[in-house]
């Protein structure tokens, strides 16, 4: 399959406080997460790009677009993200915390036209594995300003299209327990 042409950015500018230490540095296959998802994703896409706070704690080369806003909130990571790659009609989007999202997947996502096009499981949407039109800029702008940071909100009044996606690629590391499932899916990914 070709790499897609569409810039790819992981969200890894928040606080990690389900979690209790920073997900971005926690161990998966020998390096961290954050590197980890960035070489995954390298393999599916031209372009990756991390947005973050800070690009001080991570210990690897990569395009970083940092977030000037203080606000741990995703949609930050997303505005950002439209600000920084100004040329970009659209971007995808993926979590720091969930890595194992497929090619086939972000393939799906990215030749499907809505405003936002993201990840469905059986029970869930996941607007963070997701693609956002330009035309979403000023939307974003809107909630940031009045402090709404529920992507859900912004999804309900735009076209949107869920693609399916399986449980396992789509799991979101946000505790202990999560993290030992994610080892387990990473070894049987290495199998």
């Amino acid at each position: 399959m070709d790499k897609i042409h569409i810039p790819c950015v992981i969200l890894a500018g928040g606080k990690s406080s389900r979690m209790g230490e920073d997900k971005t540095q926690m161990n998966l296959g020998g390096i961290s997460l954050t590197q980890w998802t960035l070489r995954h994703l390298s393999s599916i896409f031209e372009q990756v790009y991390i947005s973050a706070k800070t690009q001080d704690k991570f210990a690897f080369d990569a395009s970083f677009l940092i977030e000037s806003e203080s606000v741990f909130a995703p949609m930050v990571g997303i505005y950002n993200a439209f600000m920084s790659l100004k040329d970009a009609q659209e971007i995808c989007f993926v979590s720091v915390d969930t890595p194992f999202v497929t090619s086939q997947t972000f393939h799906a996502i990215a030749q499907t036209q809505a405003d936002i096009v993201y990840a469905q499981t059986l029970h869930k949407a996941h607007y963070l594995i997701s693609k956002w039109h330009s035309t979403m800029l000023s939307a974003l702008e809107r909630a940031l300003d009045s402090q709404d940071y529920a992507l859900h909100r912004i999804v309900a009044t735009h076209t949107h299209q869920g693609i399916q996606a399986s449980e396992e690629e789509c799991l979101n590391i946000n505790t202990k327990h999560d993290y030992l499932l994610a080892l387990q899916h990473h070894q049987m990914l290495q199998q």
